[in-house]
């Protein structure tokens, strides 16, 4: 696949017809290919755009709450690195690339309530076919949302592909998605086996889940913790379990590990308050793992011994 390369060409006097003739052929040839493939082509005072397709779903996780799933994928043959800085669910891109409107005579635009949160800027490796997702929660995004729906039916669209940010959109990918007027929300339902979700749990030594920040609270040993093979055996096997026993969730989740099942828990966590002031849930809390940005701590709390590493699930 061709991709949009800045090219420095000098033709000196000396160069004879021929010559020119050839390479004037070569450049028009290679703008051709460039303007061929869909959204990859860029302005000369725009960045190329990163060869990452975005497709976007409507999800609803529990009665009358809508979701939009985020899905960008590596679509190239080569590694490809992206900033969480440029990420459409992120600031400041959240905020310029979705519209919403209502489905009234006018087309009333809906106001967006978008909460004001920094991320610094942190890079992304995606092998090819590798995806980063994550998602918008419609209804604290738009307030007059269910009402909405309700009266009008309401429409969300973006550019294809976007003006706001650096990614191209799947060809067969759709720009808008509409909610129907009087739309009921029923809950998307999945066929997810417990019995092999019990037994998962097991495996992956699985004390409690967090549903509302998409966390897991695992029973893990030091032992583990200390061998990267082991550590990333085990994350694989988590990013399996929640496909099969989560899949409400994306793949950005996150997993706190403990050596004792009864510090598990937040930091904020009340309960915890008397353990962190002995130490003791310090202690436990061995690591951290983000799948979002790819990144392991371990053993946070031990200045001579933390760390933190790059290690991707996907395989």
């Amino acid at each position: 696949m061709e991709y949009t390369r800045s090219l420095d060409l000098r033709c000196h006097t000396s160069m004879s017809s021929k010559s020119y003739h050839i390479l004037t052929c070569l450049l028009c040839l290679l703008s051709c290919s460039i303007l061929a493939v869909p959204g990859l082509a860029s302005k000369p005072d725009e960045d190329p755009r990163l060869p990452v397709g975005m497709e976007i779903f409507l999800k609803i996780p529990t009665e009358q709450t809508y979701n939009l799933h985020i899905h960008l994928t590596n679509i190239s043959e080569e590694m490809v690195t992206v900033d969480l800085h440029d990420l459409p669910w992120n600031l400041p891109r959240d905020v310029k690339w979705l519209s919403a409107t209502r489905m009234d005579a006018p087309r009333t635009a809906l106001k967006q309530r978008v909460h004001r949160w920094e991320i610094g800027s942190q890079e992304v490796r995606l092998q090819p076919g590798e995806s980063i997702q994550n998602k918008i929660l419609l209804n604290s995004r738009i307030p007059t949302l269910l009402e909405d729906i309700k009266k009008f039916g309401v429409q969300f669209e973006w550019e294809c592909p976007p003006h706001a940010i650096k990614y191209i959109c799947n060809p067969q990918a759709a720009n808008r998605l509409i909610i129907e007027k009087g739309d009921r929300g029923h809950a998307d339902v999945y066929q997810i086996d417990t019995t092999q979700c019990r037994q998962s749990d097991q495996r992956i030594g699985l004390i409690d889940i967090s549903a509302d920040d998409e966390v897991l609270f695992l029973h893990t040993s030091t032992t583990v913790m200390t061998d990267l093979q082991q550590v990333r055996a085990l994350l694989i096997a988590v990013d399996a379990y929640v496909q099969q026993c989560l899949p409400r969730w994306t793949n950005s989740w996150a997993v706190s590990f403990f050596t004792e099942a009864k510090m598990a828990g937040f930091l904020q966590d009340v309960k915890k308050d008397q353990y962190f002031k002995d130490g003791l849930w310090q202690e436990a809390n061995i690591g951290q793992y983000s799948s979002q940005v790819r990144k392991l701590y371990r053993f946070p709390w031990l200045k001579k011994k933390r760390d933190e590493l790059y290690l991707s699930v996907f395989h």
